[in-house]
């Protein structure tokens, strides 16, 4: 077996440089082979994707009411208005979440304040208590844009959810 040295080995041919009585090697390049090595780059390669799935979730969340301010004007006497009340009246299945301008607690309801200086309350489902919710709630956004009855759940910071039953809109009513 006649063995080149390493030095001579630079300018031989591949072929030249495998000793003779060696058949675990392969004389060819690797170019050559180019057969063998796809097999091998195909068996880890990730195979073609079948389906592409985005998905969008837009979370809402509702504030807490901003505290009353004190009356500044606490020195001027004021006139003596007609005494009122409020009163609850129905309203639709729906209320716009653009609307909402702030969330508080009345007993055992929720009260909403819109941004159209209106107020709703909004009865939650049985076991659900409107004080998980003072703190203001998140809500999926819906594609209507809307915060149906139930349909849609009401999410407490806590991670409270509860649904809607019924929304009313309170009134004032003047008492005789």
């Amino acid at each position: 077996m006649n063995l080149a040295s390493p030095e001579d080995a630079g300018d031989a041919p591949v072929a030249e440089q495998v000793r003779e009585g060696d058949r675990a090697l392969d004389g060819r390049s690797v170019s050559a082979r180019r057969d063998d090595w796809n097999a091998i780059v195909d068996s880890i390669m990730p195979g073609p994707a079948q389906q592409v799935r985005i998905e969008r979730r837009v979370i809402l969340r509702i504030s807490p009411a901003r505290p009353s301010r004190q009356n500044l004007t606490a020195e001027v006497p004021q006139q003596e208005s007609p005494r009122t009340r409020l009163v609850e009246r129905k309203a639709g299945k729906c209320i716009e979440s653009a609307r909402i301008g702030g969330v508080s607690d009345r007993g055992d309801r929720l009260l909403i304040l819109m941004r159209d200086r209106t107020m709703m309350t909004a009865r939650l489902e049985k076991g659900c208590s409107p004080r998980d919710f003072y703190r203001g709630f998140y809500v999926e956004r819906s594609d209507d844009g809307k915060i149906c009855v139930n349909r849609d759940r009401i999410m407490s910071r806590s991670g409270a959810k509860c649904q809607i039953d019924r929304f009313s809109q309170l009134v004032a009513e003047e008492l005789d």
